[in-house]
């Protein structure tokens, strides 16, 4: 990168917050994501503010730079993979946390992890109750413009249905504010669809490429207390899918509920199941491992016996083996994220939600897709609110065979396209659905004209959005 940019950009951040060392740009080059290969950045800069990147951002625009946004790097589909010698704008010094606690909401800084904020909230009886896997290196703005799901979802939805306005240096350096809090007299953050049209949408979801969330107001609720942990049996996916949409009919607050095959939970148990407590055991076809959670002890009680009953009623049996969701819910699932990762290979994945009727065609198709290329991977997910499922397979290959790999990749855009006919939807519109998604050329036109309009010298996070 020329020389004359590093000094300009200097001049507004201070020359300690920004480096051109090749150790440090080596630890931007990539991310969590194993679907991408490093990228030697040309800079890194780390702002400590909105007014100072909308001047990073004039400067990027002047020399037409490469610009890509990161936070905590724990994108898992390669989003935050910076371009050849382009320019790496990380947001971890804006840390700022400020609670609104009768507007039962809170506004955060784009460096603040969840961790941190579940650390504040908790001195006050609070929390935002929808936690990534990645909680403690992944950050509130980055989860927002991946629009994130996890422990939580199954009651609460995705990160977006919490959000209720953003902070947005936009591409051409801009700086809006969306909800309520667009109108500076405003006492805080306590509408998102506030002013028209739904602008906050806009950039939930929006992988970095429609501008810099430099902070995020978003809804906090009563901390739960008492929560009651189960697993399920089932012998056919119809009976668990079934269960878990009469768990949403009846309303009981499943605040996660993951569904397994039982070879899955099988190689999840042989590698952890002494360290949960477990004992080797046959698993049904069907597992559903539910976390149900409460305010009040009374509605727990409830509850949980609500949830066997609808059990039965599906043509299911209780397990009653509690360690599995315990360990889900109190550890976020951090145990079952680094099984995938014990075993020395690396793996893809491809996010999607689907329906619940539907979560076996997912797996279908991903068996499918194993068996014709000849290797290792399964899929598990967790139900997301009010009609969906989160799934995430796993396809697992040795990094050190380029041929193990290559097959990885092409089984993985076989899968796009076949997961995209049995009715899904992309968790995230990553590169990888590009070109899969027959149907939707109208839209994905009309959001190109979005980004042409706000980033008109194709700066920001090129490519990254399905493409665009």
């Amino acid at each position: 990168m020329k020389k004359e940019i590093i000094e300009r950009i200097s001049a507004i951040v201070g020359e300690e917050y920004i480096s051109t060392r090749k150790d440090v740009l080596l630890t931007y080059a990539s991310s969590a994501s194993m679907a991408k290969e490093p990228v030697m950045p040309g800079a890194v800069v780390r702002p400590a503010n909105a007014t100072e990147i909308s001047e990073i951002l004039k400067i990027a625009n002047e020399y037409k730079i490469d610009t890509t946004v990161r936070s905590g790097g724990t994108s898992l589909q390669g989003e935050v993979i910076p371009k050849p010698d382009g320019l790496v704008v990380e947001l971890m010094r804006l840390k700022d946390i400020k609670l609104f606690k009768d507007l039962r909401s809170v506004r955060v800084g784009a460096g603040v992890t969840y961790g941190e904020l579940d650390k504040f909230l908790s001195e006050h009886g609070l929390w935002v109750p929808i936690t990534p896997e990645s909680a403690l290196a992944c950050t509130i703005a980055g989860n927002t413009a991946v629009n994130g799901a996890g422990p939580g979802s199954s009651l609460f939805g995705c990160t977006g249905d919490l959000i209720l306005g953003v902070e947005v240096v936009l591409p051409n350096s801009e700086i809006i504010q969306t909800g309520s809090e667009t109108n500076p007299n405003a006492p805080g953050p306590f509408l998102r669809y506030a002013f028209g049209p739904d602008l906050t949408g806009l950039f939930i979801g929006s992988l970095g490429s429609l501008g810099v969330i430099t902070s995020v107001s978003l809804k906090v609720f009563k901390r739960m207390e008492y929560f009651d942990y189960n697993t399920y049996g089932f012998d056919t996916p119809e009976q668990a899918e079934r269960f878990l949409i009469e768990i949403r009919q009846w309303d009981v607050n499943a605040v996660f509920a993951s569904i397994y095959e039982g070879p899955v939970l099988e190689l999840f148990m042989e590698m952890l199941g002494d360290e949960y407590g477990i004992p080797p055991m046959e698993w049904p076809h069907r597992t559903v491992s539910m976390t149900i959670g409460r305010v009040r002890k009374d509605m727990l009680e409830s509850d949980a016996k609500k949830a066997q009953e609808l059990c039965k009623e599906c043509g299911g049996w209780v397990l009653g083996v509690k360690e599995l969701p315990r360990g889900e819910w109190n550890e976020r699932l951090w145990t079952f994220v680094r099984a995938s990762y014990v075993h020395g290979w690396h793996w893809r994945t491809l996010y999607h939600h689907q329906t619940p009727v539907n979560i076996h065609r997912s797996v279908e198709e991903i068996t499918k897709v194993m068996d014709k290329y000849g290797f290792l991977g399964h899929t598990a997910g967790f139900f997301t609110d009010h009609a969906s499922a989160n799934m995430y397979p796993h396809l697992y290959f040795d990094p050190t065979d380029q041929e193990d790999e290559q097959k990885i990749v092409d089984a993985h855009d076989e899968l796009a396209v076949t997961l995209y006919k049995t009715g899904a939807v992309p968790f995230k519109l990553a590169p990888f659905w590009k070109d899969k998604m027959e149907g939707t050329e109208k839209y994905m036109e009309f959001l190109k004209k979005i980004k042409d309009t706000i980033d008109p010298n194709g700066i920001m996070n090129r490519g990254v959005l399905g493409g665009i």
